[in-house]
């Protein structure tokens, strides 16, 4: 089986939540799983993601957004920002990018809040706010418009207290839905 490749959809660097919304809409990612990662606190760490140049070296992301795609035989988590492959199996995703709970403070353990691609396409509202500063852009914007020029809730969506979209997951409780080691 082929597995999709990255160069093939649209992507813009530290917009993972727009690069996830126009995945789902591709038919090949329709049905697919979209996993928004934030922690309790303002940052998690992460290994082996490109906007850090090192893999081995911990980047902290204020959340990340990813894509759980299933085929008959295997779930991967697709992403656009790892170093690994784009499409990588869930357990070698688990593995590999994230630390040992127990290294953390409970705080900085990421959660995975977990819901449909097509939830996550109709509910998604991101107007580039959270990427504005007074003096400009944190990251150049994406080429493409907006989601919602004059709308946004990602932070509820990358809120682990607010229940109100999806489901919210620890990696052990993830671990025992997919079968993986972690």
């Amino acid at each position: 089986m082929n597995l999709p490749q990255r160069e093939h959809y649209a992507y813009h660097a530290r917009y993972c939540e727009e690069n996830i919304w126009w995945l789902c809409q591709q038919p090949e990612f329709a049905d697919s799983q979209v996993m928004v990662i934030a922690a309790l606190a303002e940052y998690f760490p992460m290994l082996c993601q490109r906007a850090d140049g090192l893999p081995e070296q911990p980047l902290l992301w204020d959340y990340h957004v990813v894509l759980l795609w299933s085929t008959q035989n295997q779930t991967y988590l697709v992403d656009f920002d790892t170093f690994l492959a784009f499409c990588t199996p869930i357990a070698d995703y688990f593995q590999r990018s994230f630390l040992a709970e127990t290294r953390l403070k409970p705080q900085f353990i990421p959660l995975f809040r977990v819901l449909p691609a097509r939830d996550y396409v109709r509910v998604l509202r991101s107007d580039r706010s959270h990427m504005k500063t007074p003096t400009g852009w944190l990251t150049p914007p994406p080429p493409w418009p907006a989601i919602s020029p004059h709308d946004n809730n990602l932070h509820q969506l990358t809120d682990m207290t607010d229940h109100h979209y999806g489901r919210i997951y620890t990696a052990s409780e993830l671990s025992q839905i997919y079968a993986f080691m972690y």
